[in-house]
């Protein structure tokens, strides 16, 4: 079967959000490093200028498309009840379309600016939020362990999978997961 060339993208709403998302896939699988702006446009459909044009260079553009996947109202915004067993699922499942960012920051580690630009955003959007979320007692601890936890279960689930969490978790992790993640919300 061949392949079907992508039709070209005229909106220029359209045409960005799909240079993001080509690019969060990209960044994702392949790093910062290994990703060069032909694989992204080339994934978005889109001719090399528009990425120039909507986001300056490589660097903006992850910088950019790290920032659209790094919401933590996905995390504040579950009933805090059931914080466990829902921000599992969300870790081990996704957000429909959408990536877990998790494996795109691990994959920035390779090159000083990505990382850079991935400390700061984690910080910004990621952890002080959820320290706010948590609590002033004990909310930058909390959100620290629960960065912890889930960048190891990405890790062993996505990136070097176990036969204990792929394609489903063992039952006692999975019940040890849920209780660590709800234990921060406690």
């Amino acid at each position: 079967m061949a392949d079907i060339e992508p039709r070209p993208i005229k909106d220029a709403q359209r045409t960005r959000q799909a240079i993001l998302e080509a690019a969060q896939d990209a960044f994702s699988v392949r790093g910062y490093r290994d990703t060069g702006v032909r694989d992204i446009t080339a994934r978005a459909g889109v001719s090399m200028a528009l990425v120039n044009r909507y986001f300056g260079c490589k660097e903006k553009l992850f910088e950019e498309a790290l920032s659209d996947m790094l919401d933590a109202t996905r995390i504040i915004d579950i009933p805090r009840d059931r914080f466990g067993e829902v921000i599992l699922e969300l870790l081990l499942k996704g957000v429909g379309p959408r990536y877990i960012p998790l494996p795109m920051i691990m994959m920035a580690s390779g090159d000083s600016g990505a990382r850079a630009i991935t400390e700061r955003l984690l910080r910004q959007q990621v952890h002080e939020p959820l320290a706010r979320w948590f609590g002033p007692q004990e909310g930058s601890v909390r959100a620290t362990r629960f960065m912890i936890v889930s960048a190891g279960l990405t890790v062993y689930c996505r990136l070097y999978p176990l036969n204990t969490l792929v394609p489903e978790p063992d039952p006692a992790i999975r019940a040890w997961l849920v209780r660590e993640f709800q234990a921060l919300a406690d």
